[in-house]
This record gives structure tokens, sequence and C-alpha cells, in this order.
């Protein structure tokens, strides 16, 4: 990725004599250096950052816009992390277990599955410098911002409207949770329709848009096999049914300026898919699994739920509402591309594959998925509303007109206008939901804090079975019965022999971690969650901790929370935590 950095910032053209451009980069930025520093520049300047006088677009409103989203999308989501019960659940776990693996250059543990969001998961852990716990916890979050900007850039990219519009559907996306067709708990489970969406929103419009990016034809070509091959390691719903789709109303209403594009996009997409199925094939065959079943289980999701108890009204009488909605737009997009001839039609194009989508989610397909479909119409529903407020907008044109040098200041109070409304309107339905345990969150942040202050492999952790997943790869795992049953006999073994080596090496069964990490769930008859049954287990687990600092062992509270206590019980001093090892 670096590299590929590098070559984008520098060019390919120079890379034909890295020397002479190194050189004159090098003789440029001297001189530069010189000639600030002969006129005393003061330090600020050379860091301040200020719009060219010849720039004439909103570059950089854009990059003060998209920080505000950027902090408001990560807000939005954010919130809902009390209501999350994807932490810890059966799920989850099993998706860790799958990011872990990668580590181990075990990709399907002989089941063959599209693991490429899992696969992106474990890199974004890398590239961040967190664990893969919070790295799993945290791409959905990661997923929602991307799409926040995506629907945002979208509305500005196929409508007129640079402002208004698109934040009306960021908006909508990030915070209209009442209407929209999600789990409030499990709003922060990844889901890999939403991550392939991040490719192929962008790709349906650049199909209808080729002049947004400038591109030959070739590299046109290219980009887009490879954009395909991504979805389609992604998943498999998006790549197969949601694009079809896509491409059949966009050919019948292209432009013919660029109807070239539409048939290259489209050869793109059959070589990309075609690319990307040979190689579940042969990955199949080498696993003898069988590529239909694979391809059928691909397409139906088990893990996305229908019961959305946000929604203010049952969803499939929202969707009408939706629908009736979106007829407005349809009605008047026709008469402004072919009577006024304006660029409404990706616009248009939107509007119509949204009610193909919803036509398709009340169809009973077998190898249509009505769950993941209602996922992708989360994602195509604040599209609607931004290319209907644009419309909107556009029929007000004659009076908008008349205020125009003020569309900046009308802009943001309508959309702050918007903002309270949408909280106002759902702060009752939302106050009704349940919130969720807290003790899976103050787990994982005691295993955070576990991951950066201690060792790897120097020290155990004593916990309920479930979470022994998070043990791989960093340190020892000690179930509850084991160590009530037999660690206090191994303690005593261990310190009675510690000065003989040679016992060690004739009984290694006796070598007990340097330092052991209890942890003790509290008695609160109000928690429902994995660790409820283990409640019952602080009296006998503080008894065993007691007996042991009597034996004389360093025991104290590592961690402290209303929910769950870990105490560190030290064996060797000054031998597992990273700090003492250093200095």
């Amino acid at each position: 990725m670096l590299f590929i950095i590098v070559v984008d910032v520098i060019g390919i053209k120079n890379f034909k004599n890295p020397v002479r451009f190194f050189k004159e980069i090098s003789k440029i930025r001297f001189f530069e250096f010189l000639k600030d520093n002969e006129n005393k520049k003061p330090l600020r300047d050379l860091v301040q950052l200020e719009k060219p006088k010849k720039l004439i677009d909103d570059r950089v409103f854009i990059f003060y816009a998209t920080l505000v989203l950027i902090v408001s999308a990560f807000v939005g989501r954010y919130f809902f992390y009390s209501y999350d019960t994807y932490l810890l659940s059966d799920l989850w776990i099993a998706n860790l277990n799958e990011v872990l693996l990668f580590d181990e250059d075990i990709w399907f543990n002989g089941t063959v599955s599209v693991e490429g969001e899992l696969a992106i998961s474990n890199l974004y852990s890398k590239l961040v410098d967190v664990s893969p716990e919070v790295g799993l916890q945290s791409l959905a979050i990661l997923e929602d911002i991307l799409l926040s900007l995506i629907v945002f850039w979208t509305i500005r990219k196929i409508t007129p409207s640079r402002i208004l519009a698109p934040m009306i559907a960021f908006l909508t996306y990030v915070f209209l949770y009442t209407f929209s067709p999600i789990e409030i708990h499990y709003l922060l489970q990844n889901e890999p329709v939403l991550m392939a969406l991040t490719f192929a929103i962008p790709c349906m419009v650049y199909i209808l848009k080729p002049d947004v990016i400038n591109f030959k034809k070739t590299n046109f070509f290219s980009s887009l096999v490879i954009c395909f091959f991504s979805i389609g390691l992604i998943d498999l719903f998006t790549l197969l049914i949601l694009i079809p789709p896509f491409f059949v109303i966009a050919l019948v209403f292209v432009n013919k300026n660029f109807l070239s594009y539409k048939w290259i996009a489209l050869a793109a997409y059959l070589t990309g898919t075609a690319s990307v199925l040979v190689t579940y094939y042969f990955i199949c065959e080498f696993y003898q699994n069988d590529f239909l079943i694979f391809l059928q289980s691909s397409l139906i999701s088990v893990t996305s739920f229908t019961y959305m108890p946000n929604l203010i009204i049952p969803f499939d009488e929202l969707l009408k509402y939706y629908q009736y909605g979106s007829l407005f737009s349809i009605v008047i997009l026709p008469f402004l591309i072919w009577f006024k001839k304006e660029q409404w039609r990706p616009s248009l194009v939107f509007m119509l594959y949204f009610n193909l989508l919803v036509t398709l989610s009340f169809l009973k397909v077998e190898w249509i998925d009505s769950d993941l479909l209602r996922l992708a119409l989360s994602v195509f529903i604040p599209i609607c509303f931004g290319i209907t407020t644009a419309v909107l907008l556009r029929i007000l044109f004659p009076l908008y007109k008349k205020v125009i040098r003020f569309k900046m200041p009308i802009a943001v109070a309508v959309s702050l206008l918007a903002f309270g409304g949408i909280i106002y309107s759902q702060i009752k339905p939302l106050s009704d939901i349940k919130t969720s345990d807290k003790t899976p969150r103050m787990v994982l942040d005691a295993y955070d804090k576990i991951l950066h202050e201690f060792f790897p492999h120097s020290y155990a952790v004593v916990n309920d079975n479930i979470a022994q997943t998070m043990s791989i790869n960093k340190h020892f795992f000690i179930n509850y019965e084991d160590f009530l049953f037999s660690y206090l006999e191994s303690d005593s073994i261990y310190h009675h022999n510690r000065k003989k080596p040679k016992f060690f090496v004739e009984n290694p069964q006796y070598v007990i971690p340097k330092s052991v990490l209890v942890f003790v769930y509290h008695d609160n008859t109000e928690t429902e969650n994995h660790f409820a049954d283990q409640n019952q287990l602080e009296p006998l687990l503080k008894e065993h901790i007691n007996t042991l600092e009597k034996r004389g062992r360093t025991v104290s509270l590592y961690y402290e929370s209303p929910y769950v206590n870990v105490y560190e019980i030290v064996n060797e001093p000054k031998s597992s935590k990273i700090d003492d090892l250093i200095y």
C-alpha cells in the first residue's frame, strides 16, 4: 500500500528516470528552503494551508465538510454502542476465530466461504495497530463512515445539488434509524453487503457518468474488473444479485455519448464475475466442496435479522410509502431530461433501480435473501431521499435563484433544521429500546489493556470457555474448572520446586505462567450474557485468590469495573509486563 501511494504521488512517468526526478525535486525544495530562510518567513506560513488563487471549484469546502461528516458519522454510530449485542456473541466469536486463523495462513479451514471482509478486518487491525478483537468490533463503524461519505458523494455527482441534497442524504443514512431497515442491537455487526457496496456504488456512478473519472477506455475496463473481482471476494450477493438489475436499467436509459463505456463496463463485469467464480470453483475442488452448494449458501445469510423493533411502522408498509414518494421524482425527471435537456439520467436510473430492488424484496425467490436485500435498501433509501430533495430544489429554482448568493447559509440552516427534526422525532422511539449488557464491553476493554501491557505468552488468563478464542496467539488460557480444581496443587508443587530446574525438565506439566490474570464476574441479577452463569463462581474464585495470597503470592486488582474485576497473581516478579522487562 505504501508503494502504491508513493507511485501515485510521484507519478508513473517520473519512475522512468527516478535519479533525474529526485535530483530536480531536491534542488527545487532546497532553493525554496533557502529563499524562505533569507526572507525570514515565519514557521506558521510554511505549514499553513492556503487556497490557490486560481482554484475556482469547492475542494476546500469539501475538505472541511469531509472532516465534519466523518466526525458526525462516527458519533452517530458510536452512540449505539450501548445497544450492541453483537460483541462476544457466538457469531462474534466465530468471526474472530476466522480473523485470527488468517495469521496462521488458514483461510477456509476445510469449508469454502466468502471471507474477504474478515480478511480486511485482519489487515485493518494491523494497519491501525489495534488488537484483532478491537479491529473486528470497530470495522462496522468504519464501513458506515465510508458509506455515509459515499452517499454524500453520490448525490453530488448524480444531481446538480452540491450541498443541501447531499447533506439530507447523509443525515438520513447516519441518523434516521426509526425509518430504516436496520437492527439497532446489531448495528455494529460487520456486514459483507455494506462493505461490498462501498465498492459497488462508486462503480455505478462511474458507469453512469464516465466523465467523472478521467480514464482511458483500457484503464476504465481494467479498474472495473478489479473492483468487481474485489466485490466478489467480499460478498457474492452484491455481485450476483444487486449489480445485474442495475446494468439492465443503465443500458436502457443510457446517455448516447457514453454508450461505448456502458458496454465496456458490462464486459468488465462479466470478466470480473467469471474470474472470481472460476477462482471459487477451483478452491471448492481443492477442498472437495460442492460448488453449487457453496454458491447458494453465499447468497443466503443466516446472520442478518428481520426483527426491527426500532421501526415506528411495519417495514413492508414503510416501503410502500417510499415507493409512493419515489414516484414523484420518477414523474418529474423525464420532463427535465427530455424536455429541459438537463443531466438527470443518473438520478432516474437510481430511482428506478431502487423501485426494482423493492419489488425483488417482495418476491419469494429461493436465491434472493430478503434480509440482505433489506440491508442493501438501508443504503439506497437515503440516496432516494437525496435525489428527491434535489428534484424539489430544481422545481423551486425560480424562487431559489433570487437568494442564490446565500445558498451556503441557507443550506447549512436547512441541514441543521433537518438534523434537529430527525433527532427530535426519534427520541421517544429510541428511548423505549432496551440497552444491552455492559459486561462484554468491559471484558473487551480489559483484554485490550492486557494485550498492550503484557509480553505475549508470559502470562495466562483465567476465564470462561467462550473467551478462549481471544487467547489464540497471545497467551495461555485456563478455564474456570481447571483453575478451581487443579491450580492450587500446581501452584504448590511449582513454588516448592522452583529452585530445581531438573524437576521441571522431567515434569513440565507443573510449570505455571509468570503471571495469571483471573476474570471475576460480579453477581448481578440484571445481567443477561454469556458470563451470567459464571457470577456464582465469584465467592469460589475469591476464596482461591485469598488462599494464594496467604501462601505469599503477590495479588493485585489489575482491572476494576462494575461488572467484572481482573486480579493479577504474580509468580515471577517483573517477568511478564513489557515495561518491567524493558526498564
